[in-house]
């Protein structure tokens, strides 16, 4: 199955995006609540934006995808989410200022995942016979799941406990640098899939 390239991409590159995904949602929640004071629900509040902005883009995405073929799209997505986890670590301070430094970084990273996740995970699906849809959906939404839990593990190894609120915001800089990154290495192996038409004259 993984012998299959454009299904090998795609697994990969939704690994590569869910490690930066997991990352992006946990510092999030500990930058509002440990850094910033927010109470459980104002964080929930303050994080809102991004996954509302997730079905739409999600939604209206075919146009861009038969357009540009579902590599280019997931790429742009990660290279968005990239963007947004780098706004974070330039625009954020330790002084809460949500409407200029959490929220641009939260819709962005939200219309990346728009983008990449749907795109990643339909293009695993398409790669493969419908004899192998359900294996292949298992290896994907594994892909996942261990993306997610290495995104986890990365931040707490990169936050671990910071000294004052100079040490935190460094810590967490460090993180989104680091996340950033890794989205970055999703988009290029988001580009390995197929182009339109390329699969159709292999």
């Amino acid at each position: 199955m993984l012998r299959t390239p454009a299904f090998a991409a795609a697994t990969l590159a939704a690994l590569l995006f869910s490690v930066a995904f997991a990352a992006m949602l946990l510092t999030s929640v500990l930058w509002c609540q440990q850094v910033w004071g927010y109470s459980a629900i104002r964080t929930g509040l303050a994080i809102a934006p991004g996954p509302l902005v997730v079905p739409v883009l999600a939604v209206t995405s075919g146009p861009m995808v038969r357009r540009l073929g579902a590599g280019r799209t997931a790429a742009l997505g990660c290279l968005l989410f990239a963007v947004g986890l780098g706004w974070w670590a330039v625009a954020l301070d330790t002084a809460p200022h949500y409407a200029a430094g959490l929220l641009p970084g939260m819709l962005i990273t939200g219309i990346g995942v728009g983008f990449a996740l749907p795109t990643l995970v339909g293009a695993a699906a398409a790669a493969l016979p419908p004899t192998r849809f359900a294996t292949g959906s298992a290896v994907t939404t594994m892909a996942r799941q261990t993306g997610s839990v290495l995104g986890v593990a990365l931040m707490v190894t990169l936050l671990a406990t910071p000294d004052g609120p100079a040490g935190a915001l460094d810590a967490f800089r460090h993180g989104w640098w680091a996340a950033a990154a890794i989205a970055v290495l999703a988009a290029a192996a988001a580009l390995a899939l197929p182009r339109p038409g390329a699969a159709g004259r292999a």
